[in-house]
């Protein structure tokens, strides 16, 4: 593990394409701030966590099943109107849409 110390508004880089800044420091909180392209995913530990644990869910149940469990998760696909061939982004609420 690499560790690092840094200041307000100094900046750590991984790779080329993704950059960390640190934002504010108050009470024991440290806020950052991600640039990275759309393409790679950015996620708190404990959201990556649910998305992995639904996953294997998923690959270990039919798909009524995993319907039934993401009824019951806040987790939701958003309707895509536009019809575009893109794959579905899985969002994470306290308040589910109701459509």
């Amino acid at each position: 593990m690499l560790v690092l110390s840094r200041k307000i508004g100094e900046v750590i880089t991984i790779g080329s394409e993704v950059k960390i800044t640190v934002l504010n420091y108050d009470r024991g909180v440290v806020r950052l701030g991600i640039d990275a392209p759309k393409s790679i995913p950015v996620h708190r530990k404990e959201i990556y966590d649910k998305i992995i644990e639904l996953n294997q869910q998923a690959a270990r149940t039919g798909f009524d099943a995993f319907k039934q469990a993401m009824a019951f998760s806040k987790l939701y696909f958003p309707k895509n109107e536009a019809k575009e061939k893109e794959l579905p982004t899985l969002f994470f609420s306290r308040n589910k849409l109701k459509k």
